[in-house]
């Protein structure tokens, strides 16, 4: 099943039919991405050919929203790229809180590991004026994320991000509690918000200080990119900071970021 090569026709008649019964377009997603999560739910579900997969799509919901949700692709561990945590927490973060307010957006959050690590993280600074929103792509994903449960599979796929980190070495000082019903044990005293909204569909002008976009860019085509990197650049203020995955550039809208640390992916706004 995973040697099932899918015709460029192909692949875009499916998403032209998720689009159809679902409201989401996929169509600007990378072609590569676009095919594997065909192929790997098609395997899943035990389906040998295209015609029978819409005829799924079509007469199950089931199917629509498991199409669906994997194209949201969530993070599979905290502290992802702990070098760029580091990074926040020596060079970035003490200055930040020098403001009045500070606000922080995830734009694009699935099941929270990026939260929590935002969350742990700037609650080690005992501030109550960070202010942090939460943009999530589907309506369930919000109880999903405020319940987070991690288990000792998410201990394990964590553990060595947590040892590189500077501020803490240890999964138990991370997470509270027993066996797999562990959170994260965290002290964040500011403000915490959710929004269920299409990060292209957002309002925000000039408002964020800090932006986590990471790792998502690689999932999108030139053009879906630098739609929505000017839609986040529109959110942000000048000077504000702009984080995305290591193996990520800014393409067309580099000119508009100052490149703080190359290898990490940590970019600021310019002021002109």
């Amino acid at each position: 099943m995973h040697d099932l090569k899918l015709s460029v026709s192909e692949v875009n008649q499916i998403y032209k039919e998720l689009n159809s019964v679902s409201g989401f377009d996929f169509s600007n997603y990378a072609f590569s991405f676009k095919m594997r999560k065909i192929i790997l739910l098609m395997h899943s579900l035990k389906i040998l050919n295209i015609e029978d997969f819409i005829f799924r799509l079509q007469n199950s919901q089931h199917t629509v929203s498991e199409f669906v949700k994997s194209m949201f692709v969530s993070y599979s561990e905290m502290f992802r790229d702990a070098e760029m945590w580091n990074y926040l927490q020596e060079k970035i973060f003490s200055k930040l809180l020098l403001k009045k307010e500070v606000k922080i957006h995830i734009p694009y959050c699935v099941t929270g590991e990026e939260l929590y690590s935002l969350m742990f993280f700037s609650g080690l600074y005992k501030s109550t004026h960070i202010s942090i929103l939460v943009s999530h792509p589907l309506s369930e994903n919000e109880e999903l994320i405020k319940n987070r449960i991690f288990t000792q599979k998410d201990l394990k796929a964590c553990q060595k991000n947590i040892e590189i980190l500077d501020f803490v070495k240890n999964t138990e000082d991370v997470f509270a509690g027993h066996t797999n019903q562990m959170r994260v044990n965290h002290i964040y005293r500011g403000e915490l918000n959710f929004e269920y909204c299409n990060v292209l569909n957002q309002q925000h002008i000039a408002e964020f200080d800090l932006v986590l976009f990471r790792n998502r860019l690689i999932y999108y085509n030139d053009d879906l990119q630098t739609e929505v990197l000017r839609k986040i650049s529109g959110s942000m203020n000048k000077g504000g900071l702009l984080i995305i995955g290591e193996k990520e550039t800014l393409g067309q809208m580099s000119g508009k970021y100052k490149n703080l640390k190359s290898n990490l992916s940590v970019y600021k706004k310019r002021i002109f």
